[in-house]
């Protein structure tokens, strides 16, 4: 397992356009944040929860689903240029393969949400120190913000492995958004269990419907049924056809 994961961090480590994310992910939370907390005192961002949002949901959301998008490119890639089945034949254990791929992926995902949201932080606090207000961070919300990058990760990797196809994997992502939007004007508050609705009672954003625990609750099932799902696919399918 040691050497799986090794061997999956020094291929992350070797691919140039995995530093140019990270670059420019950070670039946007800090732009957004100082672009925001500049309007610190004005109608909209005056509480604790106002102030800490654009940092937030720009980590919590943003980031979030580019550590998706990147995990399953990365995953579907395997398929598209037919490294898969030579990797399996270096580790024919496929779940002990998948599992590494999963800690490999929630690892990135928490070095990079970190990364961004200390960076937010660093520019965001003397900002609202100079004009006398607080965002309030506690431990609980970093953890949360770190927990839905890292949930986010592992579900670009399960939709790789489900799909095993870069342009599918990210279709489904990024059309699971728009398909939530239409579903909530069917089933109202039942939206804010779905992915992408779980994630504003979980960044405690403004207009949360349920409370940060059963959503944190939520996002843990579907990710697991999410694994479990491409677990059996991937110990049952071959990975040439």
């Amino acid at each position: 397992m040691m050497t799986m994961l090794y061997a999956d961090l020094v291929r992350l480590r070797t691919l140039r356009s995995g530093y140019a994310v990270l670059f420019l992910l950070v670039a946007v939370v800090v732009g957004i944040t100082g672009a925001s907390l500049s309007g610190a005192g004005a109608e909209g961002m005056t509480t604790s929860t106002q102030l800490r949002e654009p940092l937030t949901a720009s980590v919590g959301i943003l980031v979030a689903v580019a550590a998706a998008l990147f995990a399953a490119m990365r995953v579907g890639g395997e398929y598209r240029y037919g490294t898969m089945g030579q990797r399996l034949l270096a580790s024919p254990r496929r779940i002990r393969f998948l599992q590494a791929t999963l800690a490999v992926h929630g690892l990135v995902g928490l070095a990079v949400g970190a990364v961004a949201l200390g960076a937010g932080l660093a520019i965001g606090l003397p900002m609202l120190a100079a004009e006398d207000r607080s965002m309030a961070m506690s431990p609980q919300i970093v953890a949360a913000v770190l927990y839905a990058v890292i949930a986010y990760s592992l579900i670009g990797v399960c939709c790789g492995v489900i799909f095993r196809s870069q342009s599918a994997a990210v279709l489904v992502i990024v059309g699971a958004f728009f398909v939530e939007k239409i579903l909530g004007m069917f089933i109202g508050d039942g939206a804010a269990y779905l992915p992408y609705g779980l994630l504003t009672p979980l960044l405690r954003l403004e207009g949360a419907t349920i409370a940060q625990t059963p959503a944190a609750a939520a996002l843990a099932v579907t990710t697991l049924a999410l694994i479990a799902l491409a677990a059996r696919l991937f110990s049952r399918r071959d990975v040439t056809s």
